[in-house]
């Protein structure tokens, strides 16, 4: 990789940004013991109530 000029450079990029990984939506849990959060149809609820309270001015 030491002799590669710019162009090159530019398309492994390209190349590499096409194979990014999906971001993980499930939280991390860092504590065996800690309960797993479970989504219902009340959380889905909750999430888009508080996505429309962040778009309005009040």
């Amino acid at each position: 990789m030491a002799g590669l000029d710019d162009k090159s450079i530019q398309n492994l990029v390209k190349k590499m940004q096409k194979q990014a990984k999906p971001r993980n939506l499930e939280a991390k849990t860092y504590d065996a013991t800690a309960p797993q959060r479970v989504t219902d149809a009340q959380d889905e609820e909750r999430e888009r109530m508080f996505k429309e309270m962040k778009r309005r001015e009040f």
